[in-house]
C-alpha cells in the first residue's frame, strides 16, 4: 500500500470494514453449516451403530441355538466379526469427517486473517492523507 497511489490506497483501506463484515458473516455461516452437518453425521452415526448392533444381537441370539453345527457357528462368528469391523470402519470414517471440518475451518479462518493482516499492517505507522468531505 505505500508505493500505491494515494487515492487507490485509500480506497482500500475503506474496503477494510467490509473486509472486516464480510468475514465475520463467512465465519457464522461455516459456523452454521458445520453445526448442521455434525448434527446430521450423529445422527447418520447413530442410525448406523443401531443397526450394525441389531445385526449383531440377531447373530448373536442364532449362535446361542444349541442344534448349530461347529462349522455354523465359526460361519456366524465371522459374521459377527464382520459387522463388528464395519463398525469400526463407520467410526474411522466419520472421525475423518470431523477431521475434514476442522481442516476447512482452519484454512477458512487463516485466509481471512491474511487478508486482514494484508490489509491493516502495510499501512501501520503511515500517516494516510484524509479525504475531504
Amino acid at each position: 500500500i505505500p508505493n500505491m497511489d494515494k487515492d487507490v490506497a485509500i480506497s482500500i483501506i475503506n474496503q477494510f470494514p467490509a473486509y472486516a463484515e464480510s468475514s465475520r458473516k463467512m465465519l457464522e455461516q461455516f459456523k452454521n453449516v458445520c453445526d448442521a452437518a455434525l448434527e446430521n453425521n450423529k445422527d447418520s452415526q447413530k442410525d448406523a451403530i443401531l443397526a450394525y448392533r441389531k445385526i449383531l444381537d440377531d447373530l448373536g441370539g442364532v449362535l446361542k441355538k444349541e442344534e448349530l453345527t461347529p462349522e455354523e457357528r465359526n460361519r456366524i462368528t465371522e459374521q459377527m466379526l464382520e459387522v463388528a469391523d464395519r463398525i469400526s470402519a463407520k467410526d474411522t470414517e466419520n472421525k475423518q469427517f470431523i477431521d475434514n471440518l476442522v481442516k476447512y475451518g482452519t484454512q477458512l479462518t487463516g485466509a481471512l486473517l491474511l487478508g486482514a493482516v494484508i490489509l491493516g499492517v502495510n499501512v501501520k505507522g503511515i500517516n494516510l492523507p484524509k479525504l475531504k468531505k
